[in-house]
C-alpha cells in the first residue's frame, strides 16, 4: 500500500523525490498522511503531532531530499 506523506510547500524538492518513489504527497493538515515533513520545527509542533496523531514528524531544515527520504523510510 503506498504511504501517504504531507509535505510542506515550501519542500517542493522533498515532493518531487518521494512521488519519483512512489509516495502519496498531500498538503499539511491532511489527516490521512502516514507521516509529515516540515521545513523547521518546534519543541512544540513535534510534541503535539506525536502525541496526537502518533506519526512520524520529519524536519527537513538543512537536509537533503535523500536524506530526508532516508529518515522517513526509517521511521515508517
Amino acid at each position: 500500500m503506498k504511504k501517504t506523506v504531507a509535505v510542506d510547500d515550501s519542500l517542493t524538492y522533498v515532493k518531487e523525490l518521494l512521488e519519483e518513489k512512489g509516495y502519496a504527497v498531500t498538503r499539511m493538515g491532511d489527516n490521512r498522511a502516514d507521516a509529515i515533513v516540515v521545513n523547521g520545527i518546534d519543541a512544540n509542533f513535534s510534541g503535539i503531532e506525536d502525541t496526537t496523531f502518533n506519526i512520524p514528524v520529519i524536519n527537513a531544515e538543512g537536509k537533503t531530499a535523500l536524506q530526508v527520504l532516508e529518515e522517513l523510510e526509517g521511521k515508517l
